[in-house]
């Protein structure tokens, strides 16, 4: 079965296979394994002890439990996302650098292979690690939220949000990297994860200000995403950006770098 399903990947995205196989190891998945569930286990154990703390001056409400689980998807969130913008970026430009240093990407450049697949493979394949860690908490932060009483509807924009965010910060790392090659560093890259992530928690300022439900106010991720509200609008911006810088990078991966 593996087998059967690593060849397909090979015929459909080499590059993707090629960045699994030099990430996916046995001693790299026990690690993210072990990151991952140590990290909700904080998340719970933290959020246990509050509710310990709260419900000695009172005793647990349905109310209580329903903020308790709230606050751990909601933690869950906001770590998640810092993780996924700035380590996934991160994560980007420093292998496209790398492989501009050792003259690997001028081979890749050679290949049948089309630009879009490679580029596809790039952000599949290098965060593949990261992802997976994310993968293992979503099982929780969905818990979490159904436990708080938030829609499924809810709980889907939250991750439409979440992935639009993230393809928009890795289209635009990785279009830094192709232009500026080997000299491509993370750091100058920085500024739009953090505009980004500013952006969602200056919306979930605003949610508070909007005065919406105790249970819900906390995050913007779970506002009204009505077609008028700010939150749509975040959406699409960042959507038909990640699709312009999309082609931008496509552009730009047959020619070489501005810098050397």
């Amino acid at each position: 079965m593996l087998t059967h399903w690593l060849t397909q990947l090979s015929d459909r995205n080499p590059q993707l296979l090629r960045e699994i196989k030099g990430r996916v190891t046995r001693r790299h998945v026990l690690v993210t394994l072990a990151l991952s569930l140590v990290t909700q286990l904080l998340i719970v154990g933290y959020h246990w002890r509050r509710l310990g703390a709260a419900s000695a001056e009172t005793s647990a409400s349905p109310m209580m439990w329903r903020l308790w689980w709230f606050d751990i998807f909601n933690t869950t969130t906001w770590l998640a996302l810092l993780l996924l913008l700035f380590l996934g970026s991160y994560l980007l430009v420093g292998d496209i650098a790398k492989e501009e240093r050792r003259g690997t990407l001028a081979f890749v450049r050679l290949s049948p292979e089309s630009a879009q697949s490679i580029l596809l493979g790039k952000l599949l394949g290098v965060p593949i690690l990261l992802y997976a860690a994310i993968a293992l908490a979503v099982p929780l932060h969905f818990w979490a939220a159904v436990n708080a009483g938030l829609s499924l509807l809810t709980i889907a924009n939250v991750y439409a949000l979440a992935a639009t965010s993230c393809s928009f910060v890795y289209t635009f790392a990785t279009f830094h990297a192709l232009g500026w090659g080997a000299q491509a560093q993370a750091l100058y890259v920085l500024p739009i994860p953090c505009i980004i992530y500013f952006l969602l928690w200056l919306f979930s300022f605003y949610a508070r200000y909007l005065g919406l439900p105790a249970n819900v106010y906390d995050t913007v991720l779970i506002a009204s995403f009505k077609p008028s509200s700010f939150f749509s609008f975040l959406l699409v911006m960042l959507a038909v950006g990640s699709f312009g810088l999309w082609r931008g990078c496509i552009q730009r991966f047959h020619l070489p770098p501005l810098r050397h």
